[in-house]
């Protein structure tokens, strides 16, 4: 068996999990964080794809994953059919810093399900009770921030689950 094939064998994720990045990337809005876990991600098997916008340290560390993850994390060009592109490819929207307003409407029209900092009426999803209409955390704690994306993908396996979540976060764009 060759060291590629092995290397899938042991993918996290068994099921195409396609996180997108909408919003710039800067220091000032918690990139770091984002960064941080992005190599975790990826070698998780998770699917990556980000608007190229931002500082310009933010854009280099985005064409380097793009280079060292060709198959998993992309950066596309900020224009708005890449945005359209993003938004009707991803499973989740990952925000690591409070969302601009417009931005948020438009993933939660879609039923796309975000992943932020704890805003005012958002909650945690919670399977068991059936609750919930994002997946937050903290903003300075990177642990937690990364077990959310984790949190997210493994809610993303169960597909009743997943449809309760979407309708609760189109049926909470009511109260924005």
């Amino acid at each position: 068996m060759s060291v590629v094939a092995e290397k899938n064998l042991t993918k996290f994720a068994t099921k195409h999990f396609n996180i997108g990045v909408i919003a710039p990337l800067t220091q000032k809005r918690n990139s770091d964080f984002f960064f941080r876990a992005c190599e975790a991600m990826c070698e998780l098997g998770f699917m990556i794809s980000v608007l190229a916008q931002g500082d310009e340290v933010s854009q280099r560390k985005c064409f380097d994953l793009a280079q060292k993850y060709p198959g998993q994390f992309e950066v596309l060009e900020a224009i708005p059919r890449n945005k359209n592109k993003i938004l009707s490819g991803a499973d989740v929207m990952l925000f690591p810093a409070e969302p601009e307003e417009g931005n948020l409407k438009r993933v939660m029209k879609k039923g796309i399900v975000p992943i932020m900092p704890y805003q005012e009426h958002f909650y945690n999803f919670d399977a068991q009770s059936e609750s919930g209409n994002a997946f937050l955390f903290t903003p300075d704690n990177f642990w937690e921030f990364l077990a959310t994306i984790v949190r997210a993908f493994e809610s993303f396996k169960f597909s009743y689950d997943w449809n309760n979540l979407q309708k609760q976060v189109k049926k909470s764009l009511e109260n924005l």
